[in-house]
């Protein structure tokens, strides 16, 4: 009896995923997908969690990463420094990113769900002491979108952070953009967004100017 209790809760909890938002997979690539065996965990997360379960969140609500927004100059400042030290892997053994690699997509790790990287502090050290003074930053990158370039739809495995995004260098045109569960946000300089990256979600730059994100996961108290 137990046992069945269990798997038709388990079905639900990937029905539930699945349904979850306006934009899906199609049956077959939702069973294969890695939210369909993560489904369990995250439709907990969402449905209990203190955050509203929404594609986009208010940034008003997490007052501290206004230290990040509001010294974005200073952090695009050290992304520009080191550009030449953001690239995609050459190994493609980066099993979170690897398919993004693929298309363009491009990355110089801050931190990641630890201390900063030793490189960090020495390339980046002003960021890298923001990035400190905000207990709930759990990783952070620098993120390149080459122009032309695209992410195709896809959803993150675990639903216990949300993602931050901070316009460092972008082409400030509606060309480039993510799309959330169907709604898009163009990058700005100077500007962020927060969206849950467990909804479908897609990104292109349609425009002939490459974009520079701070990229940054956030845990999100679920």
């Amino acid at each position: 009896m137990i046992k069945w209790i269990l798997i038709l809760l388990f079905i639900a909890s990937v029905l539930y995923t699945h349904y979850r938002g306006r934009v899906r997979h199609r049956p077959l690539r939702q069973i294969s997908d890695h939210s369909t065996f993560m489904a369990p965990i995250n439709a907990l997360m969402t449905l209990f969690g203190r955050d509203k379960d929404q594609p986009y969140h208010d940034l008003g609500n997490y007052p501290e990463l206004e230290r990040l927004t509001g010294n974005w100059q200073e952090i695009r400042d050290e992304a520009i420094a080191l550009q030449d030290h953001i690239k995609a892997s050459s190994r493609y053994d980066d099993a979170g990113f690897n398919s993004f690699f693929r298309r363009g997509w491009k990355r110089f790790y801050l931190k990641w769900y630890g201390e900063s990287h030793p490189s960090a502090r020495q390339l980046c050290p002003r960021t890298t002491e923001l990035l400190a003074g905000i207990p709930n930053v759990k990783a952070a990158m620098f993120a390149e979108l080459p122009a032309g370039s695209h992410l195709t739809l896809h959803r993150d495995p675990y639903a216990g952070s949300l993602r931050y995004h901070l316009g460092l260098v972008t082409p400030n045109d509606d060309r480039c953009y993510i799309d959330v569960d169907g709604e898009k946000y163009s990058w700005r300089d100077g500007e962020a967004v927060m969206f849950d990256e467990t909804y479908l979600h897609r990104a292109e730059n349609g425009s002939d100017q490459d974009r520079l994100i701070l990229f940054s996961a956030i845990s999100s108290g679920r």
